[in-house]
């Protein structure tokens, strides 16, 4: 029985991640060997008992000491899967190339990240289990010199390895953040000699200076110094490092407070939400922040949540089911090879539908701004009028009132059905009710386009005037002037999945894909039964073998659409034709339809376990 598509190319990524997982292991140990080799005796010293250089935070290198175990084979395994690997680099070397590059990118990204492995973590908590255990032992049963003995033992174990992780942040922060550093002076008293220019005394800059000096023991510390090197790509990545780690706990707050408004335990969500209307009612809603401000670090100092905290990340790095909440957990769970691509098939699709939005929005405001459809912008303006009249009018307490209001409708209410069903996302969007139906930029061309026609058809125009593209010894394509008939339609010569070489003869009111042989009989749609149009590329070609297939017996330059049509309409029509008449034909039928249309983002392939990433596609598309 032959094996399907998906099994093959599962097998394919697995000897690639086999050979790219053997060749960095290769290099990391002829690394880690030659370091052995020139510093043995800077080993062997910093180990000896009382040295300082035993304690890791002295000694940044041994951060980096602690790898991932490499699961053992036998010397037969090892050759059979070394054998099977370079057969798939010999036959797919594109795809191992992209697979490199996605694990070295990947690699470099976890590297950044501190060397605290879910190992080290899972000890500290078996640790804090031993202490636990041998804190709750009966008296009355054991010895108490037995009982006292291994309760030092537990706390001697938890010190030394609360001690070994600081001592490990310590160096890892020393090691890859810290590159100057500058002794702190004290200012000395500034005199009024320094301060003249001519015949001016400069009091302002004295009496700054002045400032400074009164105020040494605690300022001096504070003031930076200017003289900073140029812009650097290396630094701007070490800082967006320290952002990603350090806000880690601001990346669990997001991910519970996403929980919260989505519903996703609605007990909780409805406490929050008796709270705020609480909060709302009686206007103490700033106040409240600041009590939980002080609340939650009172309870942090002390009832430390530190080990429950650790419990849980380690609890979801290990459970493959579990969200993360934080990057940390993301590598410990997949590693640091292989982190990158699951990161982003779960936040890719939510930043490119946000994205996606943003920018929508943006060109709806510079639309409003412009005038481009009069009685919209006035309408909003309208809008905007009447909420001048509530401030003028209405008191300050009233306005802020209502702004909470809303807020907490949005978040309690429109948030999570946005959220949970994103088609229905813009309906709800505060900032959409605002700007109403002001195009886009796509929006807008569209109407222009559909203007055009219309004005075309009423000045009784025979001719729909497209430029002619110099394309010397092509027989792909008919020239519209020449598929020009009385009934103003217009001919393009394309490739059908079902007929082949064929003619695409666009009308007023339909299209018809025409069989030059005669052979067929020709297939017509309204268009007013259309429902959909898309521009395939080329990745979308070569995922559907028909029209590979197609595309290879008549010509590699030709570029896929695809039209589908409503229930009872006929078939869906994917025909392939030259890159300039794709282009004609879908601004004419979008113009001569006469149907709105809505424009949206390219549905590309979900993935499943046994297909290729997003992020190999992503790749895939890049060298395309």
């Amino acid at each position: 029985m032959a094996s399907s598509p998906s099994d093959s190319v599962a097998e394919a990524e697995h000897h690639i991640g086999h050979l790219l997982d053997s060749a960095l292991h290769a290099k990391d140990k002829a690394k880690a060997k030659t370091k052995r080799l020139l510093s043995v005796q800077t080993d062997a010293s910093s180990d000896a008992e009382g040295n300082i250089f035993s304690d890791a935070a002295f000694d940044p290198a041994r951060v980096l000491q602690n790898s991932s175990p490499k699961r053992k084979r036998s010397t037969r395994q090892a050759i059979q899967d070394g054998f099977k690997s370079i057969k798939y680099l010999t036959t797919h070397p594109r795809r191992v190339m992209r697979s490199k590059a996605t694990h070295i990118a990947a690699e470099k990204l976890g590297n950044r990240h501190p060397g605290l492995t879910i190992d080290q973590g899972q000890e500290l908590l078996d640790a804090y289990d031993a202490l636990a255990q041998a804190v709750s032992s009966d008296l009355s049963d054991l010895d108490t010199s037995a009982v006292t003995s291994e309760l030092d033992e537990a706390h001697d174990r938890v010190h030394k390895l609360e001690h070994q992780r600081e001592s490990l942040q310590t160096a890892w922060i020393l090691s890859r953040h810290v590159s100057r550093v500058k002794v702190v002076r004290p200012i000395s008293r500034p005199e009024r000699s320094q301060f003249r220019d001519g015949g001016r005394f400069k009091w302002e800059r004295y009496l700054g200076y002045m400032a400074l000096y009164y105020t040494r023991d605690f300022t001096t510390g504070y003031i930076d110094d200017f003289r900073s090197p140029p812009f650097d790509l290396e630094d701007l990545a070490r800082i967006i490092e320290r952002i990603a780690i350090t806000s880690a706990p601001w990346q669990s707050f997001f991910v519970n407070l996403r929980h919260v408004y989505m519903w996703k335990s609605p007990r909780r969500t409805a406490k929050w939400l008796a709270l705020f209307c609480v909060l709302w009612y009686t206007q103490h809603l700033v106040g409240y922040l600041y009590f939980y401000i002080i609340y939650s670090t009172l309870r942090n100092r002390f009832r430390a949540q530190s080990v429950q905290t650790l419990r849980e990340s380690v609890s979801r790095a290990f459970d493959r089911e579990a969200r993360v909440q934080a990057w940390g957990e993301l590598i410990q769970r997949h590693g640091q090879r292989d982190w990158l691509e699951p990161f982003l098939d779960e936040i890719g699709p939510i930043i490119q539908l946000q994205l996606g939005d943003l920018a929508d929005f943006l060109e709806i405001l510079v639309n409003f701004h412009r005038w481009e459809r009069s009685n919209l912008t006035l309408a909003t303006l309208f809008f905007f009028s009447c909420c001048l009249l509530v401030t003028l009018c209405a008191d300050m307490a009233f306005c802020i009132k209502l702004v909470w209001l809303i807020f907490g409708g949005g978040f309690f209410l429109t948030y999570p059905i946005a959220t949970n069903y994103p088609k229905y996302r813009l309906l709800l969007s505060h900032f959409r009710w605002v700007f109403w139906d002001i195009p886009t930029h796509a929006e807008l061309a569209v109407l222009r386009l559909q203007e055009k026609a219309a004005a075309w058809e009423e000045k009784g125009l025979r001719e729909f005037e497209l430029r002619d593209d110099d394309r010397a010894n092509d027989d792909h394509s008919e020239s519209p002037q020449q598929g020009l008939t009385p009934e103003d339609e217009y001919s393009f010569q394309v490739y059908d999945n079902v007929e082949g070489r064929a003619r695409l003869v666009i009308s007023r009111t339909s299209l018809t894909v025409c069989s030059t042989g005669g052979l067929q009989q020709d297939r017509s749609w309204l268009f007013s039964s259309l429902s959909e149009m898309r521009k395939l590329d080329s990745i979308d070609i070569h995922s559907s073998s028909t029209l590979e297939n197609l595309r290879h017996l008549h010509t590699r330059s030709a570029e896929a659409l695809q039209f589908f049509f409503l229930n009872g309409s006929g078939t869906d029509l994917t025909i392939l034709l030259h890159p300039v008449d794709r282009d004609r034909v879908f601004n004419l039928v979008l113009a001569w339809s006469g149907l709105r249309w809505q424009c949206l983002q390219m549905e590309r392939h979900n993935t499943t376990a046994c297909e290729r990433s997003n992020l190999d596609r992503a790749i895939k598309r890049a060298f395309h």
